[in-house]
């Protein structure tokens, strides 16, 4: 029988309205309510953030830990062993953890402003951040040849249960084993989707954390396509939710294969259509026709003849939007130089956002600002020291491209006026990849509940 059930979302509100509502029932239960009244204020208020967790996903060799915020120290687990790492602005902390996931937590100070990102060779960049309750990995494979594996990571010491939903081309997917999956206190825990549920057509995964903590990855593996057998891992990045606008930057020209994939997670119809956005306009070229969006379903959509005529023309687009009539998903899969790159949507920078850098040529690529503005971008080497300072003015309905020094190993991102939505595609001999700029968690939530006067 067919799984219709809807896929839970657990966003900051709920979890905070949640939290307001139990320390309300506590309060009143250890006090004389003929003594004293318990009142729930007008809402959560921001306070300095006194511990901070990012986890790192098993894959690739490299990983650097960097933060925008005070220099200290940090501890680093990694299955049973533990290690201390400094962290200073502006310099990228290279830690040995072998091929093991990793958490890197930040107490008091250093908590603000971490960030951390895993890299190997050939060119593959693995995001780290902190545990998420809603995930969601759009075009994941359990085929032959693309292969897709879920790695989930709970980085406390109690137990975690996931929930996972599998969306393909003709609407939900049964998978019982993945329904109140366990993770245990402190497991990494990866699920190859060939050996689990082998198939042909694409898939999306929606993984929902019913209890505990946990930070879910996807690395994903093309073996031998094409009449060039290309062939690549990388990582296949999640989006925190599906939304009805999603930005796909990084977009790059080449003879390689190029694919769009959309999933449409709810139970209506829906329907997206396609724009190209380059360093003046977005606009639809011909023959880039509507997608229809069944219910519940993973549709795929070749577009290599279209980016191809498109790089060749005078537009050179650097981003893809996809406007859809209802909530949904988007990877943008491409083989740059013979090598997978995925694509996939990246949460807007506020104020401020960074990411360590791995070796190679790197272009910096800037969207989805709401109004006018410019971002300031500043580049330090390995040595921590700086390499240049520059503004690039960004506006709506556009993408603004800037290179990068090639020693470049950290960058940071700093928006006025608006936010933006950041990317840094870093070129090498015969790969490339995407790395995400993010910013980092710099406050906590207190929620508003206090005794009331009496009288």
């Amino acid at each position: 029988m067919t799984d219709r059930r809807p896929a839970l979302r657990l966003d900051a509100t709920v979890v905070v309205a949640a939290v307001v509502v139990a320390l309300t029932v506590v309060v009143s239960l250890l006090v004389r309510t003929d003594d004293v009244r318990v009142v729930v204020g007008a809402g959560p208020t921001e306070s300095p953030l006194e511990r901070s967790d990012v986890v790192c996903p098993a894959a690739g060799t490299d990983l650097r830990v960097a933060t925008t915020g005070t220099a200290g120290e940090v501890e680093v687990r990694a299955g049973r062993s533990r290690s201390r790492a400094d962290v200073v602005p502006g310099t990228g902390t290279t830690v040995d953890v072998g091929e093991r996931a990793a958490v890197v937590t930040g107490e008091g100070e250093v908590a603000p402003g971490l960030v951390a990102a895993r890299f190997s060779t050939p060119l593959a960049a693995w995001a780290c951040g902190a545990p998420a309750f809603e995930q969601w990995f759009t075009g994941a494979g359990a085929g032959a040849r693309h292969t897709s594996a879920l790695q989930l990571v709970n980085p406390d010491e109690g137990r975690a249960v996931v929930d996972v939903v599998v969306l393909g081309a003709d609407g939900v997917v049964d998978v019982p084993a993945l329904r109140e999956l366990a993770v245990r206190g402190g497991e990494t825990r990866t699920i190859e989707l060939a050996r689990l549920l082998p198939r042909r057509d694409l898939l999306t995964l929606g993984v929902t954390v019913v209890r505990g903590r946990v930070a879910a990855s996807m690395v994903d593996s093309y073996q031998g396509i094409g009449s060039g057998g290309r062939e690549g891992t990388d990582a296949l990045a999640s989006q925190p939710a599906p939304a009805e606008r999603n930005l796909l930057l990084g977009v790059t020209g080449g003879r390689g294969p190029r694919q769009l994939v959309l999933a449409n997670p709810g139970e209506s119809q829906g329907r997206a259509t396609l724009s190209l956005v380059t360093s003046d306009a977005t606009f639809t070229p011909g023959g880039l026709e509507p997608v229809d969006l069944p219910p519940g379903s993973t549709v795929r959509v070749p577009l290599t003849a279209v980016l191809r005529e498109a790089a060749a023309g005078d537009e050179d687009p650097v981003a893809l939007v996809v406007d859809s009539t209802v909530p949904t998903t988007a990877t943008l899969g491409m083989f740059v130089r013979g090598d997978l790159v995925n694509a996939t949507p990246v949460a807007p920078v506020e104020s401020q956002g960074a990411t360590p850098l791995p070796k190679g040529e790197k272009l910096l690529v800037l969207g989805g600002a709401t109004r006018p503005g410019v971002a300031e971008v500043a580049t330090w080497d390995a040595d921590g020291e700086p390499l240049a300072t520059e503004r690039v003015e960004v506006g709506p309905d556009s993408a603004a491209s800037l290179e990068l020094p090639g020693r470049a190993r950290l960058v940071v991102v700093r928006p006025a006026r608006t936010p933006v939505e950041a990317v840094v595609r870093v070129t090498g001999k015969g790969a490339a990849t995407l790395v995400r700029v993010v910013e980092p968690v710099s406050t906590g939530l207190v929620p508003d509940v206090r005794p009331a006067p009496v009288g």
